[in-house]
């Protein structure tokens, strides 16, 4: 979970923020509908937010426990231990407030959370097991997949997109899934011929079976979006 430098930032700020975003969620959604799956960090809990399917947790415990066996762990002194932690914490901090604009430690966004100075991991696992099989028991798997294709196809719009050198002309085009193989493409293009081009793009997504356009012409596109 590194967070981009400076120059990476600045680099993102040109080719377009979210790059790296989109190809992980896509990872993600495509991964979840291959099979059940455990993912730790990277923002899943966030990317999957409103995913049906899924129960998020989080596990916190004491600075000084942490350093303690972090020292132990790897034979180093408290000092270098605590500058370890922090370092790790701070990445991680940076990278989902960078890529997502949340904070890491949000309890709001987590079914469960432990402290695990409190509890210990036998209970943990049987809290956490005990309340996924009831919460997965009410889940309809069907709309769950859905979700997850409808997700996975406007990422994979995305994707495709960003790799073809349309240049700005094409302004700020986004997508909806309105169905697991129907696009909607809305925002501001520069005319005919780039929306042309950019539906003949978008018919080698796989899967995809209806383009719904919601296009406006303006070449004024960039400041607009």
């Amino acid at each position: 979970e590194p967070s981009p430098n400076f120059f990476q930032r600045a680099k993102d700020l040109l080719t377009r923020k979210s790059s790296f975003k989109t190809a992980l969620s896509a990872c993600i959604y495509d991964f979840v509908l291959k099979s059940d799956i455990v993912f730790v960090g990277g923002g899943a809990h966030l990317i999957l937010e409103n995913y049906p399917g899924m129960v998020s947790i989080q596990v916190m415990r004491n600075l000084s426990e942490r350093i303690r066996d972090i020292a132990a762990e790897k034979n180093i002194s408290y000092e270098e231990a605590l500058r370890l932690i922090e370092k790790k914490d701070k990445a991680k901090k940076n990278f989902i407030s960078y890529y997502f604009d949340r904070d890491l430690f949000d309890l709001l966004k987590f079914h469960l959370t432990f402290n695990s100075s409190l509890v210990s991991l036998a209970d943990a696992i049987d809290i956490s097991s005990n309340y996924a099989n009831k919460y997965f028991s009410g889940v309809n798997h069907e709309e769950a997949k859905t979700f997850l294709r409808k997700k996975l196809l406007e990422k994979k719009a995305e994707i495709l997109l960003s790799r073809q050198d349309f240049g700005s002309d094409f302004g700020k085009i986004s997508f909806e899934a309105i169905d697991v193989d129907i696009l909607s493409v809305k925002g501001i293009i520069g005319g005919e011929e780039e929306k042309k081009q950019l539906f003949k793009t978008l018919w080698n997504v796989r899967g995809l079976k209806k383009i719904e356009d919601n296009l406006k012409f303006g070449v004024l596109s960039r400041n607009l979006y």
